[in-house]
């Protein structure tokens, strides 16, 4: 297991003097409702360390993944062209060469293509750390049962539903040990954005691109007072595939209405029927296991190596072939 799962935790009794006092039992409650006590236990985190072993295993990942010859030709961007295709593809793997190569072009242009890469790759890794968590949820009945089978077996399993389940055990526990990563690292990106956006509304205060990156950034952060000011100054901008998304997230996060941003983020496919981001986005909003296969299998057929793919897919896979296996065909048969 990495390192940056780990944290050391110091036990220091109830009301001892400091950190680095020695264990020992607590001392009874104090009589009086008012006293104060000291919490009985501190948590010592290496953010720093925490933040370079989760970037490490990220970087990893992404150094093992081999994509289509199409998508590998843009590991190294070389020119704003391969910046706007790897915008157009959601080809989130290497939107840090791609913020890296903006960085060194040194231009107004360069710096708005910086930023939005920055704040598109920090809502990539957020939207995929919450969906690598929320598989628990989804596959809670299964995974129950995987782990009450797997403290039962003495041996390894022989059987194909014992290997599903120590598969499906396997794949969750691996993706919850991901969106730790990305929930370190997202933060990181969604910084660098907001510093490069402050400086754009000094540079470019009237561009309506840098409008669409401060909805971006307030959207991310939850604050709509900001957000409806910036969405109103990219007026300009409504046929922006970035504001129709704006505005369907809005309804997810701000409205909390999970089936209309639904009902928004398809409308945004009907329009323009290659936006990976929207098609990406319904798989935050499905509501089960099989909504979220089917929004999945539609995002594969528009790109076979998206990041949400590679990440959830072998979880749906195990949990499908688990019913198929049980004999269960829908929803009413899982545990």
């Amino acid at each position: 297991m990495a390192t940056w799962l780990v944290a050391t935790l110091a036990l220091a009794g109830c009301g001892a003097s400091g950190p680095s006092a020695s264990v020992r039992p607590a001392p009874p409650a104090p009589s009086s409702p008012r006293a104060s006590s000291r919490p009985c236990f501190t948590i010592r985190g290496g953010t720093e360390l925490r933040a370079k072993d989760a970037q490490a295993l990220l970087s990893g990942l992404v150094a093992n993944v081999r994509l289509t010859p199409e998508d590998e030709a843009l590991r190294n961007p070389k020119s704003p062209q391969d910046l706007r295709a790897m915008l157009k593809r959601d080809l989130v793997y290497f939107y840090p060469a791609g913020a890296a190569y903006a960085k060194t072009l040194g231009t107004l242009e360069g710096k708005l293509a910086e930023a939005q890469l920055e704040l598109l790759l920090g809502d990539a890794m957020l939207v995929a750390s919450q969906l690598l968590t929320n598989q628990e949820a989804w596959l809670g009945g299964h995974l129950r049962i995987a782990r009450a089978n797997l403290a039962g077996e003495a041996r390894e399993a022989t059987t194909d539903r014992g290997r599903l389940l120590a598969q499906l055990i396997r794949a969750v526990e691996e993706g919850n040990t991901i969106a730790d990563a990305l929930g370190t690292v997202a933060p990181l990106h969604v910084a660098r954005g907001a510093e490069l956006v402050r400086e754009l509304k000094t540079e470019a205060p009237t561009d309506v691109r840098t409008a669409m990156l401060l909805a971006e950034y307030h959207r991310l952060r939850g604050e709509w007072t900001e957000f409806d000011a910036a969405i109103r100054a990219a007026a300009g901008a409504e046929r922006a595939p970035s504001l129709c998304y704006l505005r369907a997230m809005e309804r997810l996060e701000r409205q909390r209405d999970a089936g209309s941003a639904a009902v928004a983020l398809r409308e945004c496919l009907r329009i323009r029927p290659k936006f990976v981001r929207a098609q990406a986005a319904l798989a935050l909003v499905a509501s089960r296991p099989e909504d979220l296969a089917r929004e999945l299998t539609l995002l594969k057929a528009m790109d076979e190596d998206h990041y949400l793919v590679m990440l959830l897919e072998p979880t749906i896979a195990a949990d499908q072939e688990l019913l198929r296996v049980s004999g269960a065909g829908g929803r009413d048969a899982r545990p």
